[in-house]
């Protein structure tokens, strides 16, 4: 999958070592946010660790890239579950990366924090466990919102809406999330979404 459109075309680019690391971080976001969760997964596992570990710490939006990279890998485990294993070890990694620089005393991850545990919990999900999952994701998307990151409460919207449909079965709930999270996005202006 490449980006292209009226600003730029992937293919036509000509990318300096600095300049291709960049565009894979943004790639990868980018295919979280467009729900493109296989993409953004090939990019976290494939493209491998070098880029990456670099930045640990450093980079303002470091933590961002790890939440995008973990949230694409958990939602192929959910999606994939031939492959789950293979996405596990990943996310289970960044997971802790992030989970670690909360406890490090930096609140401006645990939106994305409460987000994954609600991920994680819904691949761990044992039965009568389904109501723990519903506040996972409720928290989620209550902690997103009220910190201002309109964004990522409506993809934590999304991300439950997608766990009712597709391992409760419940279509009017999840149609309510959806709904919510379409509001979110519009608010955002990020229409090409919607």
């Amino acid at each position: 999958v490449e980006l292209s459109g009226k600003a730029m075309d992937e293919k036509e680019m000509v990318f300096a070592p600095a300049s291709r690391v960049t565009f894979t971080l943004v790639k990868t976001i980018v295919s979280s946010l467009f729900g493109r969760y296989e993409l953004g997964a090939h990019l976290a596992i494939e493209k491998g660790e070098q880029q990456y570990l670099k930045m640990k710490g450093g980079i303002v939006w470091a933590q961002t890239l790890w939440f995008h990279r973990c949230l694409c890998v958990f939602a192929m485990a959910r999606a994939n579950k031939t492959k789950e294993r293979k996405y596990m070890a990943q996310a289970k990694r960044i997971h802790k990366e992030l989970t670690n620089s909360l406890k490090n005393k930096n609140p401006n991850v645990l939106h994305y924090v409460s987000l994954l545990n609600a991920e994680k919990a819904a691949l761990k999900q044992k039965r009568n466990q389904e109501d723990n999952v519903r506040k996972l994701y409720n928290d989620a998307i209550n902690m997103s919102a009220r910190g201002g990151y309109v964004h990522d409460a409506a993809l934590a919207q999304e991300r439950f809406a997608d766990y009712l449909l597709s391992s409760v079965g419940d279509y009017e709930e999840a149609k309510y999330h959806i709904e919510g999270a379409i509001q979110r996005y519009t608010n955002w202006g990020a229409m090409g979404v919607v």
